[in-house]
C-alpha cells in the first residue's frame, strides 16, 4: 500500500502561524522604533527650543533699566494679557530714540490648551505708568519657545517660573563685583527630563546692571 506524501493542512497551518507571529514581532518592533524615535525628536525640539529661548530672553532682559534713574524698573509680577492672569518678569528701558520701551517675559498657555508658550511681552500703549497697571496693555510680542506637556499628570503646569533678589552680582559671572546690590534674575524652566530626579530643570541667572538698589 503506498501513502500520500506532502504537506498536511494542519503542518500547513502551524507554518501560517509560525509567520504571523513574526510578522506581528517584525511590526512591533518597528512600531517601538518609530515611537522612540518620534518621542526623542519631539523632545530634543523642546529642549532646543528651551535653550535658545532662554539665551535669547537673557539678551533682551540685559537691557532693563537703561538709559533711565531710579530703581523701579523690573518687576516679577501677575498681569493679564488676552484677559488672562498671568506671571510675568517685567521691564522698562530707553532706546536710542530716547523713547521709554517696556518688555517682558511670560509663560502662557498655547490655543488648544495643550502646551505652553514662553513669550517676549510688549506693551501697545503709555509705558510711564507702573508695570503692572492697568494702563499698561501687554500683548504677545513673539514667542520664543513652545514647551510640550511632560508633567506627570500631563495638566500642562507653568513651566517656566521667574525669581527677583539684591545682590551685588556682575553679568554672566563676569568681571569685578563693585559691592552695589543690583535685581538678580533667576528664570528656572522644565526640560523634557523633568521626570527624572535632577535632571528636569534648567536655571539661568541674569544681573541686571543698569539697576542699583537703594
Amino acid at each position: 500500500m503506498k501513502y500520500q506524501s506532502g504537506t498536511t493542512l494542519i503542518s500547513l497551518l502551524i507554518g501560517l502561524l509560525i509567520s504571523m507571529l513574526c510578522i506581528i514581532a517584525v511590526l512591533s518592533s518597528y512600531r517601538t522604533i518609530v515611537k522612540t524615535g518620534v518621542e526623542s525628536r519631539v523632545a530634543a525640539t523642546h529642549d532646543t527650543q528651551l535653550q535658545t529661548g532662554l539665551a535669547t530672553a537673557q539678551m533682551f532682559l540685559q537691557n532693563a533699566g537703561f538709559g533711565l534713574e531710579g530703581t523701579d524698573y523690573s518687576l516679577a509680577t501677575p498681569i493679564k494679557v488676552d484677559s488672562k492672569d498671568i506671571k510675568a518678569l517685567l521691564w522698562r528701558y530707553k532706546d536710542d530714540n530716547n523713547t521709554t520701551i517696556c518688555q517682558g517675559l511670560a509663560d502662557i498657555e498655547s490655543s488648544d490648551g495643550e502646551k505652553r508658550r514662553f513669550v517676549l511681552l510688549e506693551n501697545n500703549s503709555t509705558c510711564d505708568a507702573p508695570l503692572n497697571s492697568d494702563k499698561v496693555n501687554w500683548k504677545v510680542q513673539t514667542t520664543l519657545a513652545n514647551l510640550e506637556d511632560y508633567s506627570t499628570n500631563l495638566s500642562n503646569p507653568e513651566q517656566v517660573t521667574f525669581e527677583e533678589t539684591l545682590t551685588t552680582c556682575t553679568p554672566f559671572g563676569a568681571g569685578v563685583l563693585d559691592n552695589v546690590p543690583h535685581p538678580l534674575i533667576t528664570i528656572t524652566a522644565q526640560t523634557s527630563t523633568q521626570q527624572s530626579a535632577g535632571l528636569g530643570k534648567a536655571e539661568i541667572r541674569v544681573c541686571l546692571l543698569n539697576i542699583v538698589s537703594p
